[in-house]
């Protein structure tokens, strides 16, 4: 019998956190530090990241997939927190410029977005000033 808990709680665990170490295997200044060393090393390092990256998804999508599936209730919402995460863990990597609902609600007529602004509209402050980064400061002051 507990060797039956031991492999629940192994099945949970890398359900709940296959998808948040994909995401954190996307970070910036990791990608950055990976860049940084010499050029052989640098793509050793692209390699490895890349492959226990895909390995974290592969897990992520699968064990969630099978939760939501098989699993009552409770479990099939560590399922969906595994697919949401192995998801975003895969965009953030592999397609970082493909803005999904930003797409959808420009269709629509929600949101009118011209190609690569799929920032914010509104610039401004609450007080009424600008961020200085939006190109409307006043020219001269520094």
């Amino acid at each position: 019998m507990e060797s039956l808990a031991v492999l629940v709680l192994i099945i949970f665990l890398m359900s709940l956190l296959a998808g948040p170490a994909a995401i954190a295997l996307t970070w910036s200044k990791l990608g950055t530090a990976i860049s940084s060393q010499s050029r052989g090393l640098a793509l050793v390092l692209t390699i490895f990241r890349r492959l226990v990256h895909g390995l974290l998804i592969s897990i992520g999508l699968y064990l969630g997939s099978w939760l939501t599936i098989i699993a009552e209730t409770p479990a099939k919402a560590f399922g969906l927190f595994s697919i949401v995460t192995s998801y975003i863990a895969f965009r953030r990597e592999y397609f970082p410029d493909f803005y999904l609902l930003a797409n959808i609600s420009n269709k629509l007529g929600i949101r009118k977005v011209g190609p690569g602004e799929h920032g914010p509209k509104f610039k401004w402050r609450g007080n009424g000033r600008s961020s200085g980064k939006d190109g409307h400061g006043p020219g001269g002051q520094h």
